[in-house]
């Protein structure tokens, strides 16, 4: 049988985790506290385990590949276990202008201008965009239709 720290590495090469995803990973493959916090501590002081880069690393990710709002982000990573710190700061890059302009890539290719108000306030905040944005959104949408 496997350790519980060669069972993390394998756990890791798919993507990287936060320490609470590593740490319930193992718990449910049946190791106990001990084994557990073992091999998290062991994977901490190899820098293989580092919410902060973790979290850095999604922001980036999502920002380039899935745009994603500042809140929906937040919720994600609150999810994955990382800290309310780590989380503020990973996000900062994130400002109201960030944010619009991630809107509008991920409207490009979709025919928002026919949408109604509704549908694209519901889109937009299901993604997690700010409400200040989305009226920035709406008004964008709203000079371009003369509506």
């Amino acid at each position: 049988m496997a350790t519980a720290f060669s069972q993390a590495l394998n756990y890791l090469t798919a993507r990287n985790r936060t320490v609470q995803e590593t740490t319930d990973y193992l718990r449910r493959k049946g190791y106990s506290r001990e084994e557990t916090e073992e091999a998290v501590l062991r994977l901490l002081e190899l820098d293989l385990l580092n919410d902060r880069k973790t979290a850095s690393q999604w922001v980036e990710y999502t920002m380039r590949c899935k745009p994603r709002g500042r809140d929906r982000l937040y919720r994600e990573l609150q999810a994955r276990g990382v800290a309310r710190e780590i989380i503020e700061e990973v996000l900062f890059i994130l400002d109201d202008d960030t944010e619009y302009e991630l809107a509008m890539a991920l409207l490009a290719g979709r025919p928002a201008a026919q949408w109604s108000r509704g549908k694209l306030f519901r889109f937009l905040r299901y993604r997690g965009f700010s409400v200040p944005v989305i009226e920035r959104v709406k008004r964008y949408y709203e000079n371009l239709t003369g509506e």
